[in-house]
């Protein structure tokens, strides 16, 4: 059934003014399955609908309700050649038509000045940074992201180029998106680290809280805590693995630190990769880390923490030595 069928246009009209019978109703449902671009028409309608009256201006001047009303009684008295069934069918089809276009050129004309796209970027060093609409996003290292003009206004979508990890904050009517290449990632509020710097290839999703759906090349995966999906753009394919506790997947070292003291910091690392690792000045033991890394060498790490905290590194026979003024001072 096309999209704009004058018989569905009458039944989604009834929806919208919550006339529909149960059958209408299951009818409606049908419909919207048959395709991704029966779901978008419906969800546009009804978020247009929800907003109308925050959308139409008042009327430039009073109605004489009562006369309408009269002037359409005599209507049906004097159209002897159409039937009720008839004329309701064509008046919910052109009030459906009438009212949704008015809203819709109403709600464009005010929204017509699109705000300018927001770029946030991260040069030599890693950036954390809040958005407007209270996520938490860290870009690693030359890594960058672009939030769309209306970002937080119907859905948070941005574009990523690299690598970020995000914690999404909770949002059941905007989802955010997170568009890098070919792939969607789509989201309502939780932890998740995209990866397009290690191989240019590949774009990584590892979910760390909540539900992620990932999708590419009109297949879709919808990822769970400890799981992660890798999209190869070589051969177009989407697949899913699940990470081993701690280690991450196939052996890999995966730490997320949010606002972690240094002194646990070091204390996690040197257990992990079995080498000592030690803070030279104390006042660096309370600074707070907020990083996640990757299945990186333990000497990269040290490296990204040491920019982080503008301290240097140095290795002494078997131990890492962190040492300078601390949090960045």
């Amino acid at each position: 059934m096309d999209i704009f069928d004058e018989k569905i246009d009458e039944l989604l009209a009834k929806h919208l003014a919550g006339e529909c019978s149960p059958e209408e109703e299951a009818a409606i449902g049908r419909w919207r399955s048959e395709s991704p671009e029966h779901r978008k028409h419906l969800e546009d309608l009804e978020w247009l609908w929800q907003r109308s009256p925050e959308a139409l201006t008042p009327a430039p001047r009073p109605v004489d309700t009562e006369a309408a009303l009269q002037r359409v009684k005599n209507r049906l008295k004097t159209d002897g050649g159409a039937s009720p069934l008839r004329w309701q069918r064509s008046f919910w089809m052109r009030a459906a038509a009438v009212f949704l276009l008015a809203v819709a050129a109403v709600y464009w004309w005010q929204t017509g000045n699109t705000p300018e796209p927001v770029r946030i970027a991260a040069t030599g060093t890693a950036l954390t940074d809040t958005l407007t609409d209270g996520s938490v996003v860290t870009l690693e290292r030359e890594s960058g992201l672009t939030l769309a003009g209306h970002f937080n206004r119907r859905e948070r979508r941005l574009r990523l180029e690299g690598e970020a990890f995000f914690a999404v904050a909770p949002d059941t009517i905007r989802p955010f998106v997170v568009e890098v290449q070919e792939v969607e990632v789509r989201v309502v509020g939780t932890a998740f680290t995209v990866d397009n710097a290690t191989d240019l290839d590949k774009v990584t999703v590892l979910v760390t809280e909540g539900k992620v759906q990932v999708s590419a090349n009109n297949r879709s995966l919808l990822l769970l805590p400890g799981e992660q999906a890798t999209y190869d753009r070589t051969n177009g394919t989407l697949t899913r693995t699940v990470a081993a506790p701690e280690q991450g997947i196939s052996g890999k070292r995966m730490f997320r630190f949010e606002a972690t003291p240094l002194s646990t910091v070091a204390r996690q690392l040197s257990e992990s990769y079995n080498v000592p690792i030690v803070l030279k000045n104390k006042s660096l033991e309370n600074c707070l880390l907020h990083a996640r890394y990757n299945n990186l060498p333990l000497e990269r790490v040290l490296e990204l923490i040491a920019e982080s905290f503008s301290i240097s590194v140095k290795k002494e026979g078997d131990t890492y030595v962190l040492d300078g003024a601390g949090c960045g001072e």
